[in-house]
């Protein structure tokens, strides 16, 4: 009972139908989750953006995770079918391995040998018969089981990252220190197995530096940072910094903040970093409060890599409160009431802490496949046999030669063989 219903099940996953299914719907996954922003690797702006096309595409980014595709249990089970199918055929690919490593080519093997040829020569010391039988290029067979087995490394990687891994970011001014907590992450996106992510000491962001082109454009980026009890070190675009508990990095998700105080005059003082973002190349803005609403713009260029000047608009309703331009310790007074006062116009970055179990697997993976595909189209497997029959003065020498696939490129290579032999001029 127990082996019919294995057999049932191998059957099942190793059907075409099974094996074709699940890596589509990998592969639809994939799509999706390159296509739309992603929780821990997009920005908030954009994550919001997805919920912003009405009340049906709210429910379905809510109801299929399409914010966090690749922790979804559905991209789960799929990996998990994937799995358990591929690790089938591995063990099937292995064993024809071994069997084909080990078979020694018989008569038989060679009468369906694409090229054949016999003929007559003059008699060679010894006159005995002789049989030649030469096996080259076994390691091609090797091919097929090893690129499987790295396509089992990278689902496994993927698995490994689905459950156990976690992403957090957070924004930080320059002069600002990150805790070594949990809880000083501004948000955390991790698997249903995986601890959260924090740094092994405080962390501050000492200054932002970035060169620009003429246009405004990003040309350049390096973030310095301190990490207590070591030196200070800059991080770029696609540089990253170890930890024990993963790598930090940061990309292009920054820009000037304004550190301001404002009231209406009749209300209480508040103060906010607005995070200016950007608008178009080298042109930054944001807005904030309520009832008092505050619009901020700011431009740097290649002569001006860092903010000296802040526009700014301030509205409360339909009314137009006050517009102007200042400078860091400027204060503007609103007409009627209250006031607005720069602090600074520091930068901030984002920081991105992540965690990926499985990322060592992904790239052996990439080199096991690599290596697996290789070999199979490079190393071709060609039995040789050259039996030699003596017919007194004279022998019979009968050649054969059976490429295991791509027969056509092999022909120059028989013939070589023959004329070594004495046939053919």
């Amino acid at each position: 009972m127990t082996s019919g219903l294995l057999q049932r099940l191998k059957r099942f996953f190793r059907a075409p139908a099974t094996i074709v299914g699940v890596l589509g719907f990998i592969t639809l996954a994939g799509i999706v989750g390159a296509s739309l922003p992603q929780a821990g690797s997009a920005s908030a702006v954009d994550l919001e953006q997805l919920r912003s096309h009405g009340r049906l595409a709210t429910l379905l980014v809510d109801r299929l995770g399409l914010d966090h595709v690749f922790q979804t249990p559905a991209f789960l089970l799929g990996l998990g079918l994937a799995t358990v199918s591929l690790c089938i055929v591995v063990a099937e690919q292995i064993r024809r391995l071994r069997t084909g490593w080990r078979l020694q080519p018989t008569e038989a093997h060679f009468r369906v040998a694409p090229f054949q040829t016999e003929f007559l020569r003059p008699a060679r010391d010894p006159a005995v018969p002789r049989v030649r039988v030469r096996v080259r290029g076994r390691q091609g067979l090797a091919g097929s089981p090893l690129f499987h087995v790295g396509l089992l490394m990278v689902i496994a990687a993927a698995t490994l990252r689905a459950l156990f891994g976690v992403s957090a970011a957070v924004d930080l001014l320059e002069r600002e220190t990150l805790p070594a907590t949990v809880e000083a992450w501004g948000a955390q996106w991790p698997g249903p197995l995986a601890k959260p992510f924090k740094l092994d000491a405080p962390l501050t962001l000492e200054r932002v530096e970035m060169a620009r082109y003429p246009s405004g454009g990003m040309k350049d980026l390096a973030v310095q940072f301190q990490l207590e009890g070591s030196e200070s070190l800059k991080l770029g675009i696609n540089q990253e910094l170890r930890t024990s508990r993963g790598r930090l990095y940061v990309n292009s998700e920054l820009g000037p903040a304004a550190l301001l105080e404002w009231s209406n005059g009749h209300g209480p003082l508040h103060r906010e970093a607005l995070l200016l973002r950007q608008e178009a190349p080298g042109v930054f803005s944001a807005h904030a409060g309520q009832g008092l609403v505050l619009h901020a713009r700011t431009t740097l260029s290649e002569a001006e890599p860092r903010p000296s000047v802040l526009e700014l608009r301030v509205t409360e309703g339909p009314a137009l409160r006050f517009v102007g331009r200042l400078s860091p310790g400027d204060t503007a007074v609103l007409p009627g009431g209250g006031s607005v006062h720069l602090v600074h116009l520091p930068f901030w970055a984002r920081l991105h802490g992540d965690h990926d179990p499985g990322l060592w697997l992904v790239y052996a993976g990439f080199l096991l496949g690599l290596l697996g595909s290789a070999l199979t189209y490079t190393v071709i497997r060609v039995d040789e046999r050259v039996s030699i029959t003596p017919e007194g003065d004279q022998e019979r020498v009968a050649i054969a030669m059976k490429p295991h696939r791509f027969a056509p490129l092999f022909k120059e290579r028989f013939e070589r063989l023959v004329r070594e032999h004495g046939g053919w001029p």
